[in-house]
């Protein structure tokens, strides 16, 4: 009797290690870095059921931080958690697929991407793009505030200016001039703002035209609308 209670007791043992070590291996941590000269990078990934990417950044205390989510799964969110806090100071599944903020403390800030738990019972895949800035200290926008200059707030909607005559804007899947064209818009045309970041010391905006495609387009040629959709 007592060897079968040993026994009984080192195999439960056996399956929470082997539990234990089942769950350790859906979360994996990657660090976030910069090319050199750039403030700004654009990660492709992709998560199954219960697994979670931790992507860690550090900045400075004072830096604004710009985060956007494009992903092919509704359920699909991130948090993000600074340095020592016991709670997120950005909740994805209920503020949404994107966020600005200044950093009030100095250290490494974690982006915790996951699958909402009925998508992760379900077993199901999202793949998504996750678009990081952090504006570097002392180079916040000071130009004119009808101009897509910031990377936080801004009108709701963006009109178009400024192209050169004969061409359009590319609406492009990506914050960068190399990234496939989804769409285009001509002067005039009146654009949904859904959030500006830096990439290779460009300032790109993301937009949604009247068709309900959604890219992202240069910032240059944006001013702000007033407001009518």
């Amino acid at each position: 009797m007592t060897m079968r209670l040993v026994l009984t007791a080192f195999v439960s043992l056996v399956m929470s290690v082997i539990f234990s070590a089942a769950l350790a291996q859906d979360i994996r941590t990657e660090t976030i870095r910069f090319l050199r000269g750039a403030s700004s990078a654009s990660i492709k990934g992709s998560i199954t059921g219960r697994e979670s990417v931790r992507y860690v950044l550090d900045v400075k205390r004072g830096q604004r931080v710009s985060i956007q989510l494009d992903t092919s799964n509704r359920s699909n969110y991130f948090n993000v958690i600074a340095p020592g806090a016991e709670s997120a100071l950005f909740n994805g599944s209920v503020s949404g697929g994107s966020t600005s903020f200044v950093a009030e403390v100095s250290g490494k800030h974690v982006i915790d991407v996951y699958l909402m738990r009925n998508a992760a019972r379900r077993n199901e895949r999202a793949r998504y793009t996750l678009t990081v800035s952090a504006e570097a200290t002392g180079q916040a926008a000071t130009t004119s505030p009808d101009f897509a200059d910031g990377l936080a707030g801004g009108p709701d909607t963006w009109r178009v200016s400024e192209v050169p005559a004969g061409d359009v804007l590319n609406l492009r899947a990506a914050p960068s001039a190399r990234d496939r064209i989804l769409d285009t818009a001509r002067n005039g045309e009146i654009l949904r703002n859904r959030g500006c970041a830096i990439n290779g010391g460009t300032r790109w905006c993301q937009v949604e035209n009247r068709r309900g495609v959604k890219g992202w387009v240069a910032g240059r040629y944006l001013r702000e609308a007033d407001g009518t959709w």
